[in-house]
């Protein structure tokens, strides 16, 4: 698992770093016109692209039919009955290639969101670290548990233990730019989670659990916890990341939804993909 999330990673990292230090915009325009033409190749590949043709061609016809014949009743809805089952046809040619989509929309969406969806920190902003740690474990392991904080970082709290959820919280501040790994010990086991300060756009991870799917899932470079050790989850919050295109203020998602749709329709005859 970690193999191809490392791979997947290695990819999408080479892709934005050209944009790393621009604004995010530009980044989302290359990788939305990249991936409209992406799934129109990936559609033109999976689909039966004559089938799709002769469809949207009998759709049209139905269509033309309805104004035609708008003053004969019995027609009309003759034509109205082929036109759904002709509608119907299209979709069924169209939903084998959009399976094959799913899977690629879906990483790149991951990837995106990583990036889109958070922000790093900046200077004097403050988040809660919280450590899980294995059911039932005692108030006495819960006061072993060391943390490590490197410098540019600050704990501004005593650690909150809530031994019913077996968490241990921290309130941190942020005092520079940088990448930061903060430490959990206890006895020999020891994890670690990364925080992030700086203006950069860099794929960000809210949590890091035991799980080798959320591994796969994660964008960044952080390892999933031991399944042997202690530590169930890390976890904290960034600030959320307000994207802006061009003076609007839009979801990032929304964004790359318009930008790719833009996109494959921009490239559609020069590929020669029929949708």
């Amino acid at each position: 698992m970690e193999i191809i999330s490392t791979i997947l990673n290695s990819f999408f990292g080479f892709l934005f770093f050209p944009f790393k230090t621009l604004a995010p915009v530009w980044g989302m325009l290359f990788v939305s016109f990249a991936s409209g033409i992406i799934m129109l190749l990936i559609f033109k590949a999976t689909s039966d692209q004559a089938g799709i043709k002769k469809a949207k061609n009998k759709v049209r016809g139905h269509f033309l039919a309805i104004r035609l014949y708008r003053d004969d009743l019995g027609l009309m809805f003759g034509t109205v009955k082929n036109l759904l089952i002709s509608n119907f046809l299209y979709l069924k040619k169209a939903f084998r290639p959009m399976l094959f989509l799913m899977i690629p929309v879906g990483i790149i969406l991951l990837h995106l969101a990583g990036r889109y969806e958070k922000r790093p920190f900046q200077i004097g902003e403050t988040t809660v670290l919280t450590l899980r740690l294995a059911e039932n474990t005692s108030w006495e392991q819960l006061k072993k548990v060391e943390i490590d904080v490197p410098d540019g970082l600050k704990l501004e709290t005593p650690p909150v233990r809530i031994v019913q959820l077996s968490e241990i919280s921290w309130r941190i501040r942020v005092e520079e730019q940088g990448e930061y790994w903060v430490a959990f010990k206890l006895a020999d086991h020891v994890v670690k989670k990364k925080i992030v300060v700086n203006e950069i756009l860099l794929p960000l991870d809210s949590k890091v659990t035991r799980s080798s799917f959320s591994t796969l899932l994660s964008n960044t470079d952080e390892s999933s916890l031991p399944e042997s050790g202690p530590f169930l989850a890390i976890e904290m919050r960034y600030p959320k990341r307000e994207f802006d295109m061009f003076g609007f203020e839009l979801h990032w998602l929304l964004s790359f939804f318009l930008l790719s749709l833009v996109s494959g329709f921009a490239f559609k005859r020069f590929l020669r993909v029929e949708f």
